[in-house]
């Protein structure tokens, strides 16, 4: 799959430094990217758009990246949206767990952005 097949990444996270990478990175492959600071900001965008992949920080505040998984699956949000984890708290665990839980991807912070794109297209193929 390249990269022209993935047309949207929505990123939910807090952290503007990572929201800076991922800008970099989608606007040098020319995709598409939305950002959301929050679960509400997430919801609000899901309910008109259906993206390709969703990247969630596991770890912000308020409403944490599980829950929002939870109720993107629950509700058929994006159903047919490849689902990433993202954190800068993990274990040596932290990988499978997400997978275990039904994420289709992981990214460990800091993001590596050379291997960036490359784990969004594997997420779509493992959807």
């Amino acid at each position: 799959m390249s990269t022209q097949q993935l047309a949207s990444v929505l990123l939910v996270e807090d952290d503007p430094h990572t929201c800076n990478i991922f800008k970099m990175v989608m606007d040098y492959h020319e995709l598409n990217l939305t950002i959301a600071n929050n679960a509400e900001s997430a919801f609000e965008y899901l309910q008109k758009h259906s993206p390709d992949v969703i990247v969630l920080d596991i770890f912000l505040p308020g409403t944490d990246g599980y829950q929002i998984f939870n109720r993107i699956r629950q509700q058929s949000l994006a159903p047919n949206a490849a689902i990433i984890a993202t954190t800068a708290y993990y274990t040596e665990e932290t990988q499978n767990d997400v997978m275990a839980r039904g994420f289709q991807g992981y990214l460990p912070k800091p993001l590596d952005s050379a291997s960036l794109v490359a784990s969004l297209e594997n997420a779509i193929q493992n959807k």
